[in-house]
């Protein structure tokens, strides 16, 4: 989902968003969810910008008491849902008129498709079933890297900066969740938490669900590093493509170099609306 940074819905787009998928799963030991849902009680979900609808039909199946919404810009996934799962066109910045309410409302890695994250948590507050929860799983950018191997003259370090001002120019705060709490406890949501991780890029990471989440997470980043890289930095910062390419091609070869140990940060929140 995105609306700045329009998304592509061609199958190797598909086939990287489910792959995505796979690495938050991996991440998250399987849970669909961080927040503590009395899963007894909840019986209708929002995913917000829900890409290829992975984790709406994954819930859908796990749970087919509840109903399942999934929204996203691009028309992009299957046909064949469970009769409890259903699909809507729809962009998350404009005025949600869903006409009910939820008891679960979800997004993930919805960075680049918001540009009023104010709107977006208000509405979601809105939107709750009084006692409903809320949960945003969101990367941010500039990238990490702990060791000093990516130091600030790395290609990869001098992409992830060069995205970050981009979007900045573009109107997205790709820091966005530094501000979450601050704005959750603005529109008034109550039991307010947070947990944070990083997504190593590469099979660098101690540990074998780390250097699984690593492998694909960097297949992942590699596969739409040139084709978001462009349209970003074109549009925000007015780089030509041949600019871009250089970048890219530069950057790639650090996400692939052993000596590199670069992660994305990842953070989710999650927050009540008062019963």
């Amino acid at each position: 989902m995105a609306a700045v940074i329009m998304p592509s819905t061609t199958v190797e787009e598909v086939d990287r968003l489910n792959l995505q998928h796979r690495v938050w799963d991996i991440a998250l030991g399987g849970r669909h969810h961080v927040a503590p849902l009395d899963l007894g009680s909840v019986r209708h979900v929002l995913d917000v910008g829900c890409g290829t609808g992975a984790w709406c039909i994954e819930f859908a199946d796990a749970h087919p008491h509840l109903h399942v919404v999934g929204t996203d810009l691009s028309p992009i996934q299957p046909g064949n849902v469970p009769p409890n799962c259903e699909f809507l066109v729809d962009d998350a910045n404009a005025d949600w008129t869903y006409g009910q309410r939820f008891d679960y409302i979800h997004t993930r890695a919805v960075l680049l498709g918001i540009k009023d994250w104010d709107k977006l948590i208000h509405q979601s507050f809105e939107s709750l079933n009084p006692g409903g929860w809320v949960e945003f799983q969101e990367f941010h950018i500039p990238i990490g890297c702990d060791d000093g191997s990516a130091g600030p003259d790395s290609a990869i370090t001098r992409w992830s900066h060069s995205v970050h001002e981009a979007l900045k120019n573009l109107g997205i705060d790709s820091m966005a969740t530094s501000s979450f709490r601050e704005l959750m406890g603005k529109h008034g949501y109550e039991s307010i938490g947070e947990t944070h991780a990083k997504f190593p890029i590469g099979p660098w990471a101690k540990g074998r669900k780390e250097k699984t989440m690593g492998t694909l997470f960097q297949k992942d980043i590699a596969g739409n590093l040139m084709g978001i890289s462009v349209k970003i930095l074109t549009n925000g910062l007015g780089w030509t493509e041949e600019e871009v390419e250089k970048l890219v091609i530069e950057a790639k070869d650090d996400l692939y170099s052993p000596q590199i140990h670069s992660y994305f940060p990842v953070d989710i929140f999650w927050a009540r609306r008062p019963a």
